[in-house]
């Protein structure tokens, strides 16, 4: 489906090019300053150097020579300077976008960029044994968003939880488990007493080398498969998984797969010999498979004692996937530390001559902090954990919302507390560049103006609300866009306009934030319409029905645009 922008942008090319003037490669447009009154700009410099003419003069000569076809998107041509402008027709501008709005909904921006691609995204890996804290809440939000966002450009997407575990820090909690027993507890519970003993091990562990031989060798007995160490090993995963479900499904994340790094179990000697083959590694003095490429630091591909590290099962990993999937891009969203690690990954993968056309592409991320500025640690005592952040984020929505309406019954204020809340977390992280820090603002995030997902979702639920009433007076809602021309509207429904267009852009960038600045800006000039023009109360009921459906087409969009978000837009708050 072609959207009214690209249909704009297509007919100024095609005016242009019929004037005969100026070649159609030689023809690229771009947006005006803010201070200019249009839409789209051609610059005449390029086209004027080819013909031996002042760029001012090309410009003026083309809109001289311009004919504008019925029922273009074209409303306006005016030459300034050395620059060709193009203003949007208001009123067929607002009939094709709410008509486009109307027919697709909440489906509304979609569009068939990546048919017949796919692309692998690894997010969230917690580690297994572990809590999920807020270290891992930016790899699985920005992952899923990402996930959204490709899906709607029309790729096939293989969402897949890379968890943690295998190796040598899972010999660790094997080893603390065999020292001090299972936990007695479930839930959370038993993962808090697993963590707890693993620290406890780790640190008797700095003092007793014969504790890290220890964990190294119920590391090796897990790989080489030792009935106890399996047995222990799946405890740990299924306590794991089912805490993590709980928290997923609160954040809206669904997984096409969850492969931990045993499920390479099995492909890992054979890569290890493929390294060697190819000569992307050799074997050191000391019996260890190592690698030194592109100037990178040395690094380990196989232990000395023939054990495996992160690296052997990323190596599988990718090898897995290309042949599996047979992606055109392998996206990993994980923390910015590391950075070397991916760098020698891909490094390492084109060595051995895999990969030789697919995008392989590190999304990196900045910590999370307190409002002073400090990261939050397990060691500093400050973590915050995923269940209870999410918990307190719903606790505070629930008490706004009974502030703001008290007269909702009880279990819809606890449903919109927990749309409230969980978005608020989510968009406090989607709303910047994902390499910034980001801080737990709990104020600044729950605000009821200004740029939050508590202000989003009011915008829709404000929406929902003016349609509900016009319901309950029996208004007519099958409006004539051609009346919406009052500047507040047109400002609007340009901005709606965009929707398409900032979702490629979204995606080309891996940038989350281009949606969330699309969302906060469609609620900013919604609420300036909604000060400006009147929908009720309308000078007309022609008027009222044509503003009726440009709230509507409102509520379509900015649903489209949080859901991208992965965050819910409650219908009342």
């Amino acid at each position: 489906m072609e959207y009214a922008l690209e249909r704009f942008t297509a007919e100024v090319k095609a005016a242009i090019a019929a004037t005969g003037r100026v070649a159609p490669a030689l023809i690229e447009t771009t947006t005006p300053k803010p201070n200019i009154p249009a839409d789209l700009a051609f610059p005449a410099f390029r086209a004027a150097k080819e013909l031996r003419v002042p760029p001012p003069q090309l410009a003026a000569e083309l809109a001289a020579a311009i004919s504008i076809p019925e029922g273009s998107l074209i409303g306006k041509v005016e030459a300034a300077g050395p620059f060709l402008n193009f203003s949007m027709h208001p009123q067929r501008l607002a009939a094709a976008v709410l008509a486009e709005i109307a027919a697709r909904a909440e489906g509304y921006g979609r569009q068939p960029d990546g048919a017949g691609q796919t692309i692998v995204v690894d997010y969230s890996a917690p580690n297994i044994a572990k809590r999920m804290h807020v270290g891992h809440i930016r790899s699985t939000i920005i992952g899923q968003s990402l996930v959204n966002i490709f899906r709607a450009l029309g790729y096939t997407v293989v969402g897949d939880n890379h968890l943690g575990d295998w190796g040598k820090q899972f010999g660790v909690v094997l080893a603390s488990i065999a020292m001090y027993g299972r936990p007695d507890a479930v839930g959370e519970e038993a993962m808090a007493l697993l963590e707890a003993q693993y620290a406890r091990y780790s640190g008797e562990m700095k003092e007793r080398p014969d504790l890290d031989e220890e964990a190294r060798r119920w590391s090796l007995l897990l790989e080489q498969g030792d009935p106890q160490a399996r047995a222990l090993w799946q405890w740990c995963v299924d306590l794991t998984l089912q805490a993590a479900e709980k928290n997923y499904n609160r954040l809206g994340v669904r997984f096409d797969h969850a492969y931990g790094e045993s499920f390479y179990e099995g492909m890992l000697p054979d890569m290890i010999a493929e390294t060697l083959r190819t000569e992307a590694a050799y074997r050191d003095e000391d019996g260890s498979v190592v690698a030194e490429l592109d100037k990178l630091p040395k690094f380990i591909i196989q232990r000395k004692d023939g054990g495996t590290v992160y690296m052997t099962r990323d190596i599988a990993t990718v090898e897995f996937r290309l042949s599996e999937f047979h992606p055109s891009q392998i996206i990993y969203v994980v923390d910015g530390r590391q950075e070397l690690h991916f760098r020698q990954l891909f490094a390492i993968m084109r060595a051995m001559g895999y990969a030789r056309d697919v995008e392989l592409v590190h999304i990196p991320f900045g910590v999370v902090t307190t409002l002073d500025g400090q990261p939050l640690s397990t060691k500093k005592g400050n973590m915050v954990y995923l269940e209870s952040l999410l918990d307190e984020a719903t606790a505070r929505a629930l008490a706004v919302i009974d502030l703001k309406n008290p007269d909702l019954a009880e279990a819809e204020k606890a449903a919109v507390a927990e749309s409230v809340g969980v978005g608020a977390v989510v968009y406090n992280d989607l709303y910047q560049d994902t390499k910034r820090n980001i801080t737990l603002d709990w104020e600044r995030m729950l605000a009821t103006e200004g740029n939050s997902a508590t202000y989003l979702q009011y915008s829709h639920a404000r929406c929902r609300s003016i349609l509900r009433r016009a319901v309950e007076e029996g208004a007519a809602t099958a409006g004539d866009a051609t009346l919406l021309t009052h500047p507040a509207e047109t400002g609007l429904i340009k901005h709606l306009a965009r929707l398409p267009e900032a979702l490629r852009e979204a995606g080309s960038r891996y940038a989350p934030f281009v949606i969330a600045d699309w969302c906060y800006t469609t609620a900013r000039e919604f609420g300036v319409f909604f000060e400006q023009c009147p929908v009720l109360k309308a000078e007309s009921a022609e008027l009222r029905a044509a503003r009726l459906d440009l709230v509507a087409a409102t509520a379509h969009a900015l649903k489209a645009g949080l859901g991208l978000l992965g965050i819910r837009a409650p219908e009342r708050m």
